[in-house]
C-alpha cells in the first residue's frame, strides 16, 4: 500500500471500534477522532514507516495505533512499590511500540529487547488492563530494570502454577504442548524457561516453540520434518490474521536459553 492507501486502511481499522472510536475527519496521514468524549489528533507517519519497513506486521501496526488510541499506555503516578510489586509482569510486544511512545512524547518504557523483533515490556496487572511500566517508574522507586525483570519473571511464574495449566495433545513425534489460557500471558511463557527444559525432555528431536500471538504458545519436537512444517504453516497464518499478534519466527532452547529457531 501507498501512504494513502494505508491512511484510509487506518480509518477503516479504527471504524471498527466505533463503540469508542468516532472518526471525525482524516487529511493525507492525520486523523481526527473522538474517543471516549475526548478530542484525539494521530499522525499515521511513524505508523507508516514501520509498515514499510515490514509490510507483513501490518496487522500488529494496526493494533498498536488502536492501544494507543484507547489509551493502552496510560501514564501511571504509582507511588507505592511495594502494595505493587506482585502485580508487575513482563509481556512480550512488538518492537513498534516504542516509536509509539516516542510519537506521544510519553516516558519511555521499561524494556529489554528480545528477539524477532519483539521487545519484552513490563506492566501492572489491572485485571482488565495493563499499565506499562516507564523510566519515570523505577526511577522513582530506586531500582534496576533488572530488579523488574527477575521480579516479573517470579510474578509470572508463580502465576502459572498458581492459575493456568498447558494442554499436553498426541504423543511421540505428534505431541504438542500448549499454552492457551487467554490471561494476556500466553505467549511471554515463553520467558519461563524452566518450564520449558521440562517440555524439552517430553518430546522427540529439539524443542521447537511459535507464539504468534498474545494468546496462545505452541512447542513441539522438530525429529519429523513434515509435522514441524505443517505447525509451522498455521503458525505463521495465526501471526498474521490472529489479534495482538506477535511474530510467525519459531524459537528453541540453546544451553536452557531461548534462541531463535532456523528451518531445514
Amino acid at each position: 500500500m501507498n501512504a494513502e492507501q494505508f491512511a484510509a486502511y487506518m480509518e477503516r481499522r479504527l471504524s471498527i471500534n466505533d463503540d469508542v472510536i468516532e472518526v471525525r475527519e482524516r487529511h493525507g496521514d492525520t486523523l481526527t477522532l473522538r474517543v471516549r468524549d475526548r478530542d484525539v489528533v494521530v499522525s499515521l507517519g511513524r505508523f507508516y514507516t514501520a509498515y514499510v519497513a515490514n509490510p507483513d506486521r501490518l496487522d500488529a501496526v494496526a493494533q498498536t495505533l488502536v492501544s494507543l488510541v484507547l489509551h493502552e499506555l496510560p501514564q501511571r503516578d504509582e507511588h507505592d512499590f511495594a502494595a505493587l510489586s506482585r502485580r508487575i509482569f513482563p509481556m512480550l510486544k512488538p518492537i513498534e511500540l516504542l516509536m509509539n511512545v516516542r510519537d506521544r512524547h510519553l516516558p519511555m518504557l521499561v524494556y529489554r529487547e528480545f528477539l524477532a523483533g519483539l521487545i519484552v515490556t513490563y506492566v501492572i496487572d489491572e485485571e482488565r488492563s495493563v499499565a506499562y511500566l516507564n523510566e519515570d517508574h523505577v526511577e522513582h522507586w530506586g531500582i534496576t530494570e533488572q530488579d523488574v525483570h527477575d521480579l516479573a519473571i517470579r510474578n509470572l511464574r508463580h502465576r502459572t502454577d498458581e492459575r493456568v495449566r498447558y494442554t499436553s495433545v498426541g504423543s511421540g513425534e505428534q505431541r504438542l504442548l500448549i499454552f492457551n489460557s487467554g490471561d494476556g500471558y500466553d505467549a511471554t511463557r515463553l520467558l519461563l524457561t524452566d518450564i520449558l527444559v521440562d517440555w524439552a525432555r517430553m518430546v522427540r528431536g529439539r524443542l521447537v516453540i511459535g507464539i504468534p500471538n498474545r494468546d496462545f504458545l505452541i512447542a513441539l519436537g522438530d525429529a519429523n520434518p513434515d509435522i514441524l512444517r505443517s505447525v509451522a504453516a498455521q503458525i505463521q497464518a495465526d501471526a498474521t490474521q490472529r489479534e495482538h499478534a506477535l511474530t510467525d519466527r519459531l524459537f528453541t532452547l540453546v544451553g536452557g536459553q531461548i534462541r531463535e529457531y532456523e528451518m531445514e
